[in-house]
């Protein structure tokens, strides 16, 4: 079930705060606990029910072993041993029914495809679901203070807002919420700021992201027959740059939004990310949440950087591998990752250099390199997000060869319409990245959700902040009206990107 589809806006939500804010009148908590658990995993089921025995099975597994993880009556290397099986067990899992057929393929390859290749489903969102517990039984065996509230724990893995694509949770930032006093008032405030930013977030995925799709599509799409001119590569680069972005903002506001419907504060998993000056801000701002996971249980865990300078830029690259590598079992996706880890090695290296340079040093606090940098960072990450859209290396290379001008002809074009409106689109969709305030500042002052980093705020045109009044009413009306016009009018074009992970 996705957010953007009817069943959900006029059945499934409707439904589920009705029922929640029902059992509120109750002050046993269990009840609304048990409530939102039981319709997380309808959400989930929904989608495909045959997926719902092996979530249900990784949630059973999963909270079993954590009592052996945390029983202190063990010994340190008994209980060391319960954890490694445990993240075995789940990234086992994980491998099966997202890389199996790809290590098939590979073996197949190498034996003269003699075999039939291997057909596996993947389950949505079992990348998130999986993480989320590993996390959990990681911060259990590090003594971290933790519930054993078996519904609160089935809820804090299956949570409807975040459970197909994000963010990944801490267990001490999301328990304690399920089941307070604060998430059991219900408000005409709290109704009206969640349904605020779930418009908003619908608005950009039905009405941005989804345009941006329409002209980034065909042009991929063109890349597998071979060579393209460099403007539509460009073209294809940009859109898909903007539509990831929009699609992954929105699809973030929306889970922000209906949390607070609940009186619950998801992690902010989005900050403005193309407004970063250098990579190393673009991973604190970007899917902030796996940034803060594949920091804390990867890289500190690979050593980070305690063992010295060549070890800290290898153990960047594997984390970053990796990362691409969670992203999908493909060449595409892992040399995104390498891309990543080669732009932070850099980026740190130039940070370390600077300091050693007090005039460089001095002048990068100028506003002319500030925009030089702005536009760097940009341009690195569109070069990797086109391995990241790119079904295969053939793809990517001919984008890549169209971008540097060894495409074709400039006389042949896959982008119709004039060129020079479809320029001006893209201009606009980067200066509504660049110049507007985010979420996070818009609703500052209400708390919408948790922080993660404490990233600096960026400047912005204007300074934009909600209020409960007559304006944003409208505001929020046009956006879900032209939100619900779009799918009458197109249908759901598109699923969000993350759902595939």
């Amino acid at each position: 079930m996705l957010f953007t589809q009817f069943q959900f806006m006029f059945i499934f939500l409707p439904i589920t705060l009705l029922g929640y804010f029902f059992l509120s009148r109750y002050h046993n908590s269990a009840l609304r606990v048990a409530w939102l658990g039981l319709t997380s995993l309808f959400f989930y089921a929904y989608w495909d029910i045959q997926f719902l025995p092996i979530m249900l099975a990784s949630i059973f597994f999963n909270y079993a072993i954590s009592y052996p993880i945390t029983n202190t009556s063990y010994s340190l290397r008994k209980r060391k041993t319960y954890l490694s099986l445990a993240v075995l067990a789940n990234l086992g899992t994980l491998f099966y029914y997202k890389y199996a057929s790809l290590a098939f393929h590979i073996f197949n390859k190498m034996n003269h495809n003699r075999y039939e290749e291997l057909s596996i489903l993947l389950p949505i969102g079992i990348s998130f679901f999986t993480f989320t517990q590993i996390a959990y039984l990681v911060d259990v065996y590090r003594g971290k203070p933790s519930e054993r509230h078996f519904l609160k724990y089935i809820l804090f893995v299956t949570f409807f807002p975040h459970l197909i694509a994000g963010p990944i949770l801490h267990h001490s930032e999301m328990m304690p919420q399920f089941g307070s006093e604060e998430s059991r008032r219900f408000s005409f405030d709290k109704m009206a700021l969640g349904l605020t930013i779930f418009a908003l977030g619908l608005f950009k995925k039905l009405m941005i992201a989804d345009n941006f799709s329409l002209l980034a599509n065909p042009i991929f799409n063109a890349a597998g027959n071979g060579a393209i001119a460099g403007s539509d590569a460009w073209i294809g680069a940009l859109s898909y740059s903007l539509q990831i972005y929009f699609d992954f903002s929105g699809y973030s506001d929306m889970a922000i939004g209906l949390s607070v419907l609940f009186g619950i504060r998801l992690p902010f998993n989005f900050d403005s990310p193309y407004k970063s000056k250098s990579i190393i801000e673009f991973w604190r701002r970007w899917h902030i949440t796996l940034s803060r996971f594949l920091r804390d249980y990867l890289y500190i865990e690979l050593g980070g950087n305690r063992k010295g300078t060549i070890a800290r830029y290898g153990n960047l690259m594997l984390t970053m591998i990796l990362g691409g590598l969670w992203h999908g079992a493909g060449y595409t996706f892992l040399i995104w990752g390498f891309l990543h880890g080669f732009y932070l090695m850099v980026n740190h290296f130039w940070r370390h250099l600077c300091k050693k340079l007090p005039p460089v040093l001095k002048f990068s606090e100028k506003l002319l390199w500030k925009v030089a940098m702005l536009l760097l960072t940009q341009f690195a990450v569109v070069i990797a997000w086109v391995f990241f859209k790119a079904n295969n290396f053939r793809v990517a290379s001919s984008m890549l060869k169209g971008m540097l001008g060894m495409g074709s002809s400039p006389d042949t074009h896959i982008v119709s319409g004039d060129l020079h409106y479809t320029v001006a689109y893209i201009t606009a969709g980067y200066l509504i990245c660049i110049a507007l305030p985010n979420l996070k500042e818009v609703f500052e002052k209400y708390a919408t959700g948790l922080s993660v980093y404490s990233n600096p705020r960026n400047w912005s045109v204007t300074a934009i902040r909600w209020n409960p009044t007559l304006s944003w009413a409208l505001i929020t009306a046009f956006c879900l009206l032209t939100g619900i016009a779009m799918n009458l009018i197109m249908g759901d074009r598109t699923p969000f990107l993350y759902f595939q992970f």
